[in-house]
């Protein structure tokens, strides 16, 4: 991995993972779900030095984006989500943020699939609908940062907003055929996994 290095936030009220990539030669970084508690991951940046490149979004659901308009604010930089999850993020109804309302305000770009340049950062982008029809897989060479789509020993729900059952074993079907069984997985809630050990262990990729 060079001079990458991942580290994580566990933030809000749902214990989501915030990703930080971040390029320890250059002090680049991008993040990745910045969930919630934006001045908590201001801090870190600013203690570390790092200078943030662009914010990805994988889907648009509430325990996702708290973080990302005082960010913006902050550092200037772009955020990326899917077309189809766009609609989320000024929508407390679809983002599911009933109780207290989640609202970002900032522009977006669309987070498109295949490859992306952000910064010093050549990723691929995957689209797997299921758990919202916008959630998106963000790959860094053997690093998948997965989003709510699968998780250490479970997959994530589709009863929300534009979820879909059916869409999501489509999804989980084409990571079947398709994904390096080595890679890592980072996903937006709970411990890191491989793919090699969801494939042997989680009983949602057992067909």
């Amino acid at each position: 991995m060079g001079n990458i290095k991942i580290e994580k936030m566990v933030l809000g009220m749902v214990q989501t993972n915030t990703w930080f990539v971040i390029n320890e030669k250059t002090k680049e970084l991008i993040l990745i779900d910045p969930a919630d508690d934006a001045g908590r991951i201001i801090r870190k940046i600013e203690a570390d030095g790092l200078k943030l490149q662009g914010i990805l979004l994988t889907h648009g659901h509430f325990d996702h984006i708290g973080g990302v308009d005082k960010l913006v604010e902050r550092y200037h930089c772009s955020l990326y989500i899917n077309a189809n999850d766009q609609a989320m993020l000024n929508d407390p109804v679809l983002n599911f943020s009933y109780g207290e309302p989640v609202i970002v305000q900032t522009k977006p770009l669309d987070l498109l699939p295949g490859k992306q340049t952000i910064g010093a950062f050549d990723l691929f982008v995957i689209d797997a609908p299921g758990h919202s029809e916008g959630s998106s897989m963000i790959q860094w060479d053997d690093c998948l940062f997965c989003g709510d789509v699968v998780f250490q020993g479970s997959i994530g729900r589709t009863d929300l907003a534009t979820g879909s059952n059916s869409k999501m074993m489509q999804s989980l079907k084409m990571m079947k055929e398709t994904l390096d069984g080595d890679l890592k997985l980072y996903p937006g809630h709970g411990p890191t996994t491989t793919w090699k050990q969801e494939l042997l262990t989680n009983p949602f990729l057992q067909f």
